[in-house]
Formats: C-alpha cells, sequence, structure tokens
C-alpha cells in the first residue's frame, strides 16, 4: 500500500492529539469508497452495526434526530436515497465487515505512529459515512481519540475547547457512564469564536484533543467521509478518572474532582470504576433505540414515516 498520508507539517508529530489539526491524505480515490464498494458494504454491514439517521437541516437541535431502518434495501437505493433526500448512514466497525478496511486501519495509524514518536494506539475502529446534501451533526463530544477522513463532497467542522463551559465536567461524566447520549451538550451561539473551523475537502483528515465537543455541516453535495477511533494510556486512564469521578460526583457535595490519572488516589478510582463496570456488565441491557422512518429512494425526503418501534442494539 502506498503512503496513507502526504507529507505531514513540522508541527504534527508533537502536536498529534494535543490540539485540532488539519492533514492531508491520500485515500480520496481509494477503490475502497467508490460508489460499487459503498454499495458492497451497505449490502454486508448487520443491522447492528449501522445507524440510519434524519433530521431537518436547517436545525441543530439534537433531539430532533431520528433513527430510522434500511432493512432488506439494496445498495444502490440507499444510496439514491441519500441524494434526493436527507439522510445520514453510519456503517460501524467496518474492519469487522471487509478485511480490506482493517488493513487500510491499521496501514493509517502505523504510519500515524511511526510520524508521532511516542503514540501508541490500541483497539481502533473505523466507520464509513455516506450523508446528503445540506445534513448536519450537532454538537457533540466522543469518548475515545477521534478522526474525521473527507473523501468525498465538501463540509465544514468546528472543534471546541474540551473544557467549560463547552464541556461541562459533569456533562462529559455522564456520557462515559452512559447517563447521557453524545449530544446532550449545552450549546450556545457564544461559543464560535473559540472554535477551530475547517472546511473538508477529499483529501483531509482532521483529529482533535480527547473529548473535544464538535459539530459537522455538509455542503450543498452528497459526502463521503470515514471517522476512526482510537484508545492510548493516556485517553483510557482519562476515561477511568472521568468514569470514576462521575460515580464520586454525588458523594462529594456535587463539585469536579481531580482528573489526574497518577498516583494512589487515582489507583482508588481505577479499582472503583472496574468494579462498578463489572457489576453493570450483568444488570445493563442497553437503550432500545425507536425507529419511526423507513428508507425509500422513491420518497421526496429519501424515507418514509412508520409507526415507532423500539430496536434493540
Amino acid at each position: 500500500m502506498t503512503s496513507v498520508f502526504s507529507p505531514w507539517p513540522e508541527n504534527a508529530a508533537a502536536d498529534f492529539g494535543r490540539r485540532p489539526l488539519k492533514l492531508r491524505h491520500n485515500l480520496a480515490d481509494s477503490p475502497l469508497f467508490s460508489d460499487e464498494a459503498l454499495i458492497r458494504l451497505i449490502e454486508a454491514t448487520p443491522r447492528k452495526n449501522y445507524h440510519v439517521n434524519t433530521m431537518p437541516c436547517d436545525s441543530n437541535d439534537p433531539h430532533l434526530w431520528r433513527e430510522g431502518d434500511m432493512t432488506g434495501l439494496s445498495g444502490s437505493e440507499v444510496l439514491a436515497a441519500v441524494a434526493r433526500g436527507a439522510l445520514w448512514v453510519h456503517l460501524q466497525r467496518t474492519q469487522e465487515t471487509d478485511d480490506a478496511y482493517r488493513v487500510l486501519l491499521d496501514a493509517a495509524f502505523e504510519e500515524i505512529e511511526r510520524n508521532a514518536p511516542g503514540f501508541k494506539s490500541f483497539k481502533r475502529s473505523m466507520s464509513v459515512l455516506v450523508s446528503s446534501p445540506r445534513m448536519n451533526v450537532a454538537y457533540h463530544a466522543d469518548v475515545p481519540g477521534q478522526s474525521l477522513w473527507q473523501v468525498r463532497g465538501r463540509k465544514r467542522v468546528w472543534i471546541y475547547p474540551a473544557r467549560a463551559p463547552f464541556l461541562p465536567r459533569r456533562a462529559i461524566e455522564n456520557i462515559v457512564l452512559r447517563r447521557a447520549s453524545d449530544t446532550d451538550l449545552p450549546f450556545d451561539a457564544s461559543f464560535e469564536p473559540h472554535a477551530e473551523s475547517y472546511l473538508m475537502e477529499p483529501g483531509d483528515m482532521a483529529t482533535w484533543p480527547r473529548n473535544s465537543p464538535h459539530r459537522v455541516v455538509n455542503e450543498d453535495c452528497v459526502n463521503v467521509s470515514f471517522t476512526t477511533e482510537h484508545w492510548t494510556r493516556e485517553l483510557a486512564a482519562g476515561y477511568v478518572a472521568d468514569y470514576a469521578n462521575g460515580l464520586l460526583r454525588p458523594w462529594c457535595g456535587g463539585r469536579d474532582l481531580s482528573r489526574e490519572t497518577r498516583g494512589p488516589v487515582f489507583l482508588a478510582k481505577a479499582a472503583l470504576a472496574s468494579g462498578h463496570k463489572f457489576i453493570r456488565r450483568f444488570a445493563d441491557r442497553g437503550t432500545p433505540l425507536t425507529v419511526d422512518f423507513r428508507v425509500a429512494p422513491e420518497a421526496e425526503r429519501g424515507f418514509t414515516d412508520v409507526p415507532p418501534y423500539a430496536l434493540s442494539k
């Protein structure tokens, strides 16, 4: 395989994962993202590994985000619906569906690790996104390390500091504990001057620090992109600290606790988090999704409404 990245800027090695960055990659013309490959991938992705969503293109309200279904449709029908409608198709864990994406994922991170000394990742995953013109993704924060790779179309991404008021400590703790969704964050127009904003064109890759809130808006064109997520020892330790702090918050008067990831206090928090996760594994059956539309390439919006029903994921 040829190099995944174009030459890295001088600052990228030290800043990868530390601040927002936009790099250049060489995957925009990869056959893995041709229409033919996307059709095969859509048809091969099991129901448990995809989301298909819609919301009004002129809204940033996450409560208007809806879950749909595309079971039984051909990949070409889904692509046709995306082109004419307002849809966001999220094919998760593509490295499990087709080994070619695993090879690409590994090659990308091996190259990152060669260019960013000291960066070592594990538990990597890749998702392919196919989305309609003007579709947007509301303000949210992810837990693992994240990168966005643009393949086709154009979109703009805004990346905000991972601190209050953009990311209240209580909010990220609730997301980590799965008491809240990743979109349950306060958003205010006054945040905009503090955002790093990138216009993403084919061949662009954006990455940002741990938990940085962000939002995305497509331009007036179909977009094909993919996201990668990863963990490092530093990210995992931060996750543990937030997890334990969320458990301890009610017992500490609701105040923010240290996010330190070393020393005896952190080790005690790690034990608390581990024990809680072990117990919850036997009790947590997950929250079912409510599906209320079905992808329909012949429909004006690319989908038709259906009576709501629960779908366990």
